[in-house]
């Protein structure tokens, strides 16, 4: 599982806790700090919340880049999405979500920071299964085991064994995606899910090669 933290130093004679001379220590020394602790602990809780609330969708896809990607394009997108997977959940009619990441590095370092831990928390608990992202974040989640490897779902060449490069994607561009730092990859079943859910996300992740095979041109 990923790991995100935050290191704390001591600057100084640290006055006794909770007295009158430390509460302004604290608060010079550690006031970003407990910004950014705050700020990643209210991304975490919404996201939790959002994920007990949501739809049980066909497919969830999940776009990481610094790259900034409009509304419009993003539509465009879920349409594509939606028009080739299929109703795994058996309501009648295919529900696709598309979570953007923004990952600008022109951001605030706290906000950078709540996105990270927003992108750790939606590898590791939710039921997206289709990944795309900019090399930084292939990279990264691939070093950590993250995905599927691509030889078990695809016989394009693999950038790394776990992710396709999208940089000549011609479906994604005709929606207005920037293609030139893109990568493709695919959630592997946790071991930790339980039995029931892991039946149903095996569907999902069916969905997901469906779609990431779709926009190889190899469907």
């Amino acid at each position: 599982m990923l790991k995100v933290g935050i290191s704390v130093e001591v600057y100084g004679v640290k006055p006794k806790i909770f007295t009158k001379e430390w509460w302004p220590y604290y608060w010079d020394y550690y006031k970003f700090h407990t910004i950014a602790v705050i700020f990643v602990l209210i991304i975490i809780i919404s996201t939790v919340n959002e994920c007990k609330n949501q739809t049980n969708y066909d497919l969830t896809l999940d776009v990481i880049t610094e790259n900034y990607i409009s509304q419009d394009t993003m539509d465009a997108l879920l349409n594509t999405v939606c028009e080739n997977v299929e109703d795994v959940t058996g309501n009648e009619k295919v529900e696709a979500y598309i979570n953007y990441i923004d990952m600008n590095e022109n951001g605030d370092p706290q906000y950078l920071q709540a996105m990270h831990t927003k992108m750790t928390f939606e590898a590791s608990y939710t039921d997206a299964f289709v990944f795309l992202m900019s090399k930084k974040y292939a990279d990264y989640m691939s070093e950590n085991e993250i995905f599927e490897p691509t030889s078990k779902w695809t016989d394009k060449e693999s950038y790394n064994g776990y992710v396709i490069d999208l940089t000549n994607c011609q479906t994604l561009q005709n929606i207005g995606i920037d293609t030139s730092d893109l990568y493709l990859g695919i959630i592997s079943i946790r071991e930790s899910d339980k039995k029931s859910k892991t039946e149903e996300n095996l569907y999902k992740q069916k969905n997901g090669i469906k779609f990431a095979k779709f926009l190889l041109n190899e469907e």
